[in-house]
């Protein structure tokens, strides 16, 4: 999911996050990061499902347009989401990981349409996890990763995976 943020001065934020069930509570981990500080300042966040992996990789490792936004009572949703749901946070902070604590709002489903499993699509959600952390930390074994989810991309992904890791390769600094 694609999770969608305020800044205290109006600027909606997206970063990708895993939604977590532990015991009927819903809980996101987030690093310290523009997302968490505004979640902090208000703390209200909105899940967005999406199936499109370059927005996907947009949102882990750049900011994605403003017009890709759009507003529900001030609070921005993508566009492009399948269906969105806005919670209340309740933040447990941490030295360099925070838990979140969720409270469902309300929700809205966009479409209702089937998609079949796509193993490259898949592959583009684990190699933006590896980007992020690549760009982080700068380390080899990273850029190995990525490239093993992108020989799946290779052979199982369509033309919008493979778009994806080329912005992804782009947003990295590493050509390919």
């Amino acid at each position: 999911m694609i999770f969608t943020t305020i800044s205290p001065d109006g600027f909606p934020n997206a970063a990708p996050m895993g939604l977590h069930n532990k015991d009927g509570r819903l809980f996101v981990r987030i690093y310290n990061s523009k997302t968490l500080e505004n979640i902090m300042k208000k703390p209200i966040t909105a899940a967005n499902i999406v199936d499109d992996p370059v927005l996907f990789v947009q949102s882990a490792l750049s900011d994605v347009e403003p017009e890709r936004f759009e507003f529900m009572k001030d609070f921005p949703v993508l566009k492009d989401a399948s269906g969105w749901i806005l919670f209340n946070c309740k933040c447990k902070k941490g030295k360099t990981i925070s838990v979140v604590e969720l409270s469902p709002i309300k929700g809205k489903i966009n479409t209702r349409k089937l998609k079949p499993v796509n193993r490259g699509f898949n592959a583009v959600i684990e190699a933006s996890i590896h980007a992020t952390r690549y760009v982080v930390f700068r380390e080899q074994k990273y850029l190995e990763h990525i490239e093993y989810y992108n020989s799946i991309v290779k052979k199982c992904g369509g033309a919008r995976e493979k778009e994806a890791m080329g912005l992804l390769y782009e947003l990295i600094g590493h050509k390919k």
